[in-house]
């Protein structure tokens, strides 16, 4: 079975997103795949600017993010909506990872994109945002997507998704994507 690595897109402490990370994962885990759940905390890039890799090289921390992503055969991409878009962390990531950062992070592995929101539209305005810069790195991206709105009450106690429809694109994402990775 494929290794798939979860980012959500927030470093906030009780990250509805990344609480959505989790719950994915916990799906991913029932289906067989290895899960890293990776929280961009841990690797604080500094904002792209061509000059500074110009004078010093890319970023440590986005080589070692890229050493991590290239042990996965598939990536999950969770995201918040910030103004109806990709939020300033994981557009940095996203730019640091299409750099030579020592290995072709969009090249040779699967992703797939979720979003989630406390409103009704669950962060679906994002996704278009975050197809685009990846289909413009040249990434695998698979078509089914998950978004979740409705704040608390879209999880269960246990932190699984309560929605019946949330947990069916959970479904068809996660399936979708093991397959795809398994081809890595």
């Amino acid at each position: 079975m494929p290794k798939i690595a979860i980012i959500p897109g927030s470093s906030r402490a009780q990250s509805f997103n990344t609480r959505v990370a989790t719950a994915i994962g916990h799906k991913l885990g029932q289906m067989g795949a290895e899960i890293q759940l990776i929280s961009l905390a841990d690797y604080p890039m500094p904002i792209y600017d061509g000059d500074m890799e110009a004078e010093q090289g890319c970023a440590s921390q986005a080589i070692a993010l890229a050493a991590v992503l290239a042990q996965c055969q598939g990536v999950v991409l969770v995201h918040p909506e910030y103004n109806s878009s990709i939020t300033p962390l994981m557009k940095n990531m996203l730019d640091w990872m299409s750099r030579d950062v020592g290995v072709e992070v969009y090249q040779n592995r699967t992703f797939a994109l979720a979003a989630g929101s406390p409103g009704a539209l669950g962060g679906i305005r994002v996704l278009s945002h975050a197809r685009d810069v990846l289909v413009s790195v040249g990434a695998d991206t698979i078509t089914p997507q998950l978004c979740v709105g409705g704040g608390d009450s879209a999880f269960a106690p246990d932190g699984t998704l309560a929605n019946e429809r949330h947990q069916k694109l959970l479904h068809t994402m996660c399936e979708t994507l093991i397959r795809r990775a398994k081809t890595h």
